[in-house]
């Protein structure tokens, strides 16, 4: 990228520009483009390697040497992004020709980064870059190639963290990306159709705004593989960590005793507790998008099994979320720690059972054959169902009689 160009204005007068210098910290470009993949790494580790600017991976060796310094401003940022993103951190190892990179499995083990999947160095060359970069530009084609959803997510949170000093021009055909980043403030987002010319027969790119209305960033997420669902049809939403709690709520204690949520309240169930934050995250994240706004703030509620381990996550729910104008009321909590127990009382010695079995899988079939004959019960017997359940599970009930107040 080095050198000088030549453009010619209107008036026919000529004017140089310098391009975009490619070594650090004058550069102002950072390019992570479809090329940028190297077959072998430069194992060289010197000034050079280290601030050379080359749209490829070849110097990852040198950056990852300079952020493993611990003395580095960046060191622990790269530390911390390298396992949050990644899983495992990513140190120098010494090699014949100078240095490698990789993941020390003890004194004299390692694994090195060539030995690892083809995502490990997309994500890497640019958690290197982003730890280090300030007012610059990131050109980056497609972040989710050959990355899981799961590091892809984290990834992003990296770099709408770091916009707040860089601008990012990202080329995707991920809904997860377009959800994500255009779901931040000031972002944009913009579509590349491609038709052919009728008489050139050439291939014409068009590029347009995607406007702010949420049919057409509905649109543009269907065209990306988004499943297509009706946005608007639920007033509000109740995310749960167990598919048996959503069972048991969704079919029965919402038509007995809330009724109105019927049609209104959608229930989730995040399937496990460490999936809830994830998945209220993602279902906040799309409708900011959609709608450029939290249109289901204070309109959707956490409901929890008690326990340390829920606590934590509530918490850590809370301290994201209230202070951008979430109630903590929408943050709860129950008093028992198994929703079987607030089956009724005819099936509590069987509940006891069940719980008491340490093989997961064994426990995990025992629970579902018992969710099963609870539901066949209530279906056969409605009138008493709805009695035993009345008590047995007053908690809950006032929890969704709560919700269908504030909704009403």
């Amino acid at each position: 990228m080095a050198g000088r160009t030549v453009l010619t204005g209107s008036n026919n007068s000529r004017h140089n520009f310098e391009h975009t210098p490619n070594s650090e910290p004058a550069n102002l470009v950072y390019p992570f483009l479809s090329k940028r993949k190297v077959p072998t790494y430069d194992e060289t580790i010197n000034l050079p390697a280290m601030n050379s600017v080359t749209g490829t991976f070849s110097n990852l060796y040198a950056k990852i040497n300079r952020l493993c310094n611990v003395n580095h401003p960046s060191s622990e940022e790269y530390q911390d992004a390298c396992k949050e993103i990644i899983g495992f951190p990513i140190s120098p190892i010494p090699s014949q020709k100078g240095q490698q990179g990789g993941y020390l499995v003890d004194g004299f083990s390692n694994i090195l980064l060539s030995s690892m999947g083809e995502g490990i160095p997309n994500l890497l060359g640019l958690i290197v870059d982003l730890c280090i970069a300030d007012d610059k530009i990131f050109l980056i084609e497609e972040p989710e190639n050959d990355i899981h959803p799961h590091a892809l997510k984290a990834l992003l949170e990296l770099i709408v963290r770091k916009s707040k000093k860089n601008q990012f021009l990202i080329s995707t055909h991920s809904n997860i990306v377009t959800k994500y980043l255009g779901s931040v403030v000031d972002s944009k987002v913009f579509k590349v159709s491609m038709s052919f010319d009728v008489k050139s027969r050439l291939p014409i790119s068009t590029v347009e705004l995607v406007e702010n209305d949420p049919r057409e960033r509905i649109k543009v997420l269907e065209e990306l593989g988004y499943e297509p669902f009706d946005f608007g049809q639920w007033k509000a939403w109740l995310f749960l960590e167990e598919s048996s709690a959503e069972i048991i709520i969704r079919e029965f204690l919402i038509p007995w005793f809330a009724n109105k949520l019927k049609n209104s309240l959608r229930t989730f169930s995040a399937r496990s507790l460490s999936e809830v934050g994830p998945k209220f995250k993602d279902f906040n994240n799309l409708f900011v998008f959609i709608h450029l706004e939290t249109v289901y703030k204070n309109k959707a509620w956490v409901l929890v099994d008690s326990g340390e381990a829920e606590s934590t996550i509530l918490a850590e729910m809370k301290e994201k979320y209230v202070p951008s104008g979430w109630s903590e009321d929408h943050f709860l909590q129950l008093d028992e720690h198994d929703f079987e127990r607030y089956y009724p009382h005819r099936f509590q010695n069987e509940v006891t059972e069940i719980l008491a079995i340490a093989n997961k899988k064994q426990k995990m079939v025992r629970k579902k054959d018992l969710i099963e004959r609870v539901k066949e019960w209530a279906q056969a017997n409605p009138v008493e169902a709805k009695a035993e359940f009345a008590e047995s599970a007053k908690e809950v009930v006032d929890v969704l009689r709560n919700i269908s107040r504030q909704i009403s």
